[in-house]
């Protein structure tokens, strides 16, 4: 069968119905694209119009996809330069394409082939298309039909060319960007102006019937998607394209400072339409909403990257003044509620304002309009500042920005609260997050807090008088009550967001004590008191105050109140609560009402995100009151259930949960013991590397698991089958592993003998492969061989001493002092563990030593008493003391032969001449900080193995006597004196001397 059928059949399998013929159709495609010549044929499929439409379509779309993988040299099979040779030059060809779904993917080939070859493989592809272009303008032979369609076509490639080439930042492609835009604007600027004159014509032709003129409508609709494919294109040109002023390409500024003059047309146009017609086409409608948004986008995107030019072009203050005409015609609007008479409530076009309260709100602060950290500003910033403060920022303008968005745009909306009835979490979650560019209101909150920010002095007296007056002062008989609601809704919203300014203005605990909370519409009142407690208790708001704010936001949390309501007035205690000047005592006659309200709410809310924010209000209080929530944790421990269950599949809400768990039994203390097994299998759950939740869980789970054994007075059996876990997450290499370590040493330091009863073994061995990994850092070798002097230190030999030397520990540590192959800070830890193994389990050091040869044994000892001067830890020292002590009862050659270095070693502990080196703490930094005090078990059991470690305990002087007197026992008199007459006579003297 011919290739080209063949293909054709898989794109017919392609379009089927059937998703297993698609599956197969996508195969064959697969095996397909690694074929010489497939694309070519494809496009040659597109380009044959005797071929069915959705055929075509296909072809363009599986072609789309190909030049994504394969048209790259560096990718794998890429499409070799001949087939590129037959698709490059007729990619031009196809521009009066008038299917709009295959013409869309066409535009998209073009782009996208584009991409990869200009400038470097296809340098006159723009030349090209602006030929392309200019001819289609300029051929009086087309029919307007076939004009449009072309138009389209082209102009839409121009767009997606533009907008991804200025997205690249290569310097080449930067610079191939900067010499394409004169020859775009000489082409595409006029164009627009052609296009606008024509669109200015047809209404003025169609000027008393344009609301209703399908003619009109018809005519007009192929020149607004012109204007509008250009408008796309000049303004990331304008935008991008042009890097110095002097080099501003000829029609450009002319583009721009005309664009305010046809958007404020346009916008005339489509507000007409949209109040007095009723037939106006949908497409029509979107398009014309389109070109005027597309304006504000350039003015945006000006403002953004060039913020200094920006405002020193001689159409700013027209652009800034344009809009702020529109938002203040619109802010009627934004208090309007559906029962007004002429039952518009909405704005017309409200991303239109969004776009005008974000282009004030970058000049009223933006840091390219200050002075530097000299205090000084250049020419152009100094222009700004003129311009700004001069034309566009003037003091009345300032007075009557603020007043217009205190009392229409900051208030609450109708809308607001349509979606307290309809979707109050929603609404909660949307107020918390960071996409207040989105919304009106929001965005005008942001513009009125710069706005008085940086106007502080001017404004906030004023604004101190006004949000001060109660509310039947600011009560004026003429105004209807729904304006007295916005009014008052504003002066409170003011009075929140702009706590900060007015701090030294409001006394705010007075402000509250007279303002009463009153009824309103949905409850807005009590939402906005329990907001604005929140907002001032950060503040300016005295700690003996406190209860009363307390009362008040637990009154606003009961059960009666609106959803919305309980929730802000529960954030606000939150922020209240992780305030730095909070008093757990002053709060505890407030936990009894705290914990209701928190309950009822969590049974009431839907969305994880709520739960979450309950509850980690929850952990909040637990963590602030710790031992005052004890009469209250059993009803918080009930929740931990139906709220896990709710859980399912949501980690980060488990997360928070684990949190909440860790925080109740760190404020209960020894007494959690109780709980430990509830909580197992939810550490199981966290920890268990089998389990996919470990990935969002192990860390917090992890925690959950220490502090229970840290407060732990015995182990649980649940308790203990976690075990099994451990030796994974010591190979587990995350920043868990110090806390897994921890937890090892808190089961040991509990129970010893019944932890390495079954476990023991693979949790040496793995703590073996931790220490000889050379992969880590000194650090993490230290926190594991600290866990091995743990378990020495509290597991006895008949219990530990087999695992110790199964697991080959021992030599491993004997071998790197040995090959000295790492640096000596690293060293000393293998060494210290050797010195504690020496101490606790003489009798098994005696043996290791005295299996190893004489010569191995020797270096061993050399290098074991030279690192002695690299430890500055007093204890640390005095354990290695000991060690060399227990190492010098052997007969084995090697170790007596650093008898002579072990000497001045021991002079030196027993005159304690060490304690002018730097100490160390011994005290565990994971620990409370009031380590001393704090009640947790683990605390004492540590306290008591720090008491009983030889290092402190044992009396070097006679552990040295002894050990002399049974190396003179092993080796004979007459060996010992030899031994000993090595050492250097005014050191043995000393010995001596000491020793007696």
């Amino acid at each position: 069968m011919d290739d080209r059928l063949v293909v054709i059949r898989v794109l017919e399998t392609a379009v089927s119905q059937d998703p297993a013929q698609v599956a197969q159709a996508e195969e064959s495609v697969k095996i397909l694209a690694t074929k010489p010549n497939f694309h070519a044929m494809l496009f040659d499929i597109f380009a044959d119009r005797s071929v069915p439409t959705q055929i075509r379509w296909m072809a363009t779309i599986t072609l789309k996809n190909g030049i994504d993988k394969y048209w790259k040299r560096s990718a794998l099979h890429p499409i070799k330069l001949p087939e590129k040779e037959l698709i490059r030059p007729r990619l031009l060809t196809m521009l009066d394409e008038d299917t709009p779904s295959v013409a869309l993917q066409y535009c998209l080939v073009v782009a996208k082939i584009a991409r990869w070859e200009f400038p470097r493989v296809w340098p006159g592809f723009a030349e090209e298309l602006l030929a392309q272009i200019q001819a289609i303008a300029t051929d009086q032979s087309l029919s307007a039909a076939r004009r449009n369609t072309m138009d389209n076509n082209v102009l839409y490639i121009m767009h997606l060319f533009v907008k991804s080439l200025s997205s690249r930042t290569l310097v080449l492609e930067r610079q191939a960007l900067r010499q394409t835009t004169p020859l775009v604007f000489a082409v595409l600027a006029p164009i627009y102006a052609k296009r606008i004159a024509q669109f200015h014509e047809a209404m003025l032709r169609n000027q008393n019937r344009i609301s209703d003129s399908a003619a009109f409508f018809a005519e007009s609709l192929p020149l607004l998607k012109t204007i509008r494919y250009c408008i796309k294109t000049l303004r990331r040109l304008w935008v991008f394209g042009i890097e110095k002023v002097e080099s501003i390409p000829a029609g450009a500024q002319e583009f721009y400072e005309a664009s305010i003059g046809h958007q404020a047309a346009f916008y005339d146009l489509f507000q007409k339409l949209t109040l007095e017609s009723s037939s106006i086409p949908d497409d029509y409608q979107v398009v014309l909403r389109k070109i005027v948004l597309l304006y504000g986008k350039m003015y945006m995107d000006f403002q953004k990257y060039h913020a200094v030019r920006f405002i020193t072009m001689p159409c700013a203050k027209q652009i800034l003044q344009w809009y702020w005409q529109q938002i203040a015609a619109e802010a009627p609007r934004m208090v309007a509620t559906p029962e007004d008479s002429d039952g518009a409530c909405e704005p017309i076009m409200e991303p239109l304002l969004i776009q005008g309260l974000e282009l004030y709100k970058n000049v009223v602060k933006n840091f390219f309009y200050t002075a530097d950290d000299n205090n000084q500003l250049d020419d152009e910033v100094k222009r700004c500042r003129q311009v700004i403060d001069g034309e566009i920022l003037t003091p009345d303008a300032i007075a009557k920005m603020a007043e217009l968005l205190m009392f229409y745009y900051i208030p609450l909306k109708p809308k607001d609260l349509e979606r307290w009835q309809d979707d109050p979490e929603g609404w909660m979650a949307d107020e918390e997050s960071d996409f207040w560019n989105f919304d009106v209101r929001r965005c005008a909150e942001h513009l009125f807090t710069d706005l008085v920010s940086q106007e502080r002095d001017r404004l906030a007296p004023e604004l101190a008088k006004l949000v001060m007056q109660t509310d039947e002062d600011a009560t004026n008989g003429s105004r209807s009550p729904v304006e007295q609601h916005f009014r008052r809704e504003g002066r409170y919203a003011a009075l929140g967001l702009c706590a900060n300014d007015l701090y030294d203005h409001v006394d705010f605990c007075k402000w509250l004590g007279q303002h009463r909370v009153e009824e309103s519409p949905m409850g807005v009142a009590k939402w906005r008191m329990a907001w604005l407690v929140g907002k001032w208790v950060v503040v300016k708001f005295p700690v003996d105050q406190r209860p009363h704010a307390y009362t008040l936001l637990l009154e606003l949390a009961q059960s009666d109140e609106l959803l919305v309501v309980r929730i802000e007035a529960l954030s606000s205690l939150m922020r209240c609560i992780d305030d730095w000047d909070f008093d757990p005592e002053q709060f505890a006659p407030f936990l009894q009402p705290a914990f209701e309200c928190i309950t009822n709410v969590l049974a009431k809310v839907d969305m994880p995100e709520t739960r979450m924010r309950v509850v980690n209000f929850l952990s909040s209080i637990v963590q602030r009151m710790q031992r005052e929530i004890v009469p209250y944790a059993e009803s918080i421990i009930r929740l931990i259930p139906p709220l896990w269950q709710s859980a399912a599949g949501e980690n980060m809400y488990q997360t928070t949960i684990l949190v909440l768990i860790t925080k109740v039994i760190e404020a209960l203390g020894m007494q959690s013991t109780g709980l430990q097994s509830f909580v197992a299998p939810l550490v199981r759950h966290s920890a268990d590397l089998n389990d996919p939740a470990h990935v969002y869980l192990i860390e917090d789970g992890i925690e959950l698991w220490l502090i229970l054994i840290r407060n732990a007075t015995a182990l649980d059996p649940s308790l203990m089958e976690l075990l099994q876990l451990l030796p994974g997450l010591l190979q587990y290499s995350t920043e868990t592993l110090r806390k897994v370590l921890k937890v090892v040493e808190g089961y040991v330091l509990i129970d010893a003998s019944g932890v390495f009863h079954n476990n023991g073994l693979a949790i040496v061995e793995a703590l073996h492969a931790l220490v000889s990994d050379t992969n880590l850092t000194i650090r993490a070798t230290a926190a594991g061989y600290n866990t091995l002097n743990t378990i020495v230190q509290c597991v006895s030999f008949e219990a530990g001493g087999k695992a110790i030397v199964d697991s080959n520990v021992l030599w491993t540590a004997f071998t790197y002092i040995v090959e000295k192959k790492e640096a000596e800070l690293a060293l000393v830890h293998h060494a210290g563990f050797l010195s504690r193994i020496a101490v606790h389990y003489p009798q098994l050091f005696r043996e290791f030593v005295l299996a190893q040869e004489a010569a191995l044994a020797s270096t061993f000892a050399k290098n074991w008493v030279d690192l002695f001067d690299d430890v500055g830890n007093v204890a640390q020292r005095r354990l290695f003391a000991l060690g060399f002590a227990v190492a010098i009862a052997t007969t084995n050659d090697g170790i007596l032969e650093a008898l002579p270095l072990m000497v001045p070693v021991w002079n030196e502990i027993m005159s304690d001449t060490g304690s002018s080196l730097v100490y160390f703490s011994d005290v565990d930094d994971d620990l409370p900080d009031n380590y001393g005090e704090a009640v947790v078990a683990e605390n004492e059991r540590r306290r008591q193995l720090l008491n009983a470690d030889p290092a402190h305990k044992f009396d070097i002087k006679h552990v040295l006597a002894d050990s002399m007197n049974e190396c003179e026992r092993l080796n004979g008199v007459d060996r010992f004196h030899a031994i000993v007459a090595r050492v250097d006579a005014s050191d043995f003297e000393d010995f001596k001397n000491q020793l007696s």
